[in-house]
């Protein structure tokens, strides 16, 4: 593949997943505990409504499960990718922020002092299933209807979206 071609079509493309995995991210944990809390509470840790961990997992999950046809295997594996990634993403969060992003110490079926549970692996399973065969098959469709604008305008956002972040750190 030329190197035009990854810049107009693989780097979009990835770009695209991991806004979309982390807004989506977002979404959910903000909702989550928005209900539980009973009030609006961001989950965010970027000053823009993304949250990374979930952005590189659907970068991985585009690379490894997007041609599983067999959505039970999909789920399982994805249950157990997720269960992994966020294991290793809580150790890495808190060896490098000092302090510890999510607890499951209250739920039910939990390990690793509350890093992981049964159940957020089962509600990670299905929402990387919407991923893979809902989401990730939409970005593909849009970037193919708009071929010569879909780059453009993913790397504008992800610029737009950089630079907030890094005014906001500066401030």
């Amino acid at each position: 593949m030329r190197f035009a071609n990854v810049l107009t079509e693989k780097i979009p493309i990835m770009l695209a997943d991991f806004l979309t995995g982390g807004f989506t991210g977002w979404v959910y944990e903000t909702v989550i505990t928005s209900i539980a809390f009973g009030r609006f509470e961001d989950r965010g840790v970027l000053p823009v409504p993304i949250l990374p961990i979930y952005g590189f997992f659907a970068l991985i999950l585009s690379f490894l499960v997007k041609r599983e046809t067999n959505i039970a295997l999909l789920f399982i594996l994805s249950s157990a990718g997720a269960t992994i990634f966020e294991l290793m993403g809580a150790y890495l969060t808190e060896s490098l922020m000092g302090e510890r992003l999510w607890d499951y110490g209250d739920w039910p079926l939990n390990f690793f002092d509350g890093r992981i549970s049964v159940f957020s692996s089962l509600i990670f399973g299905g929402m990387c299933c919407f991923f893979v065969k809902l989401l990730h098959p939409l970005i593909l469709k849009i970037q193919g209807r708009t071929p010569k604008a879909f780059p453009a305008v993913v790397y504008v956002i992800t610029a737009v979206l950089a630079a907030i972040c890094i005014i906001r750190a500066a401030a």
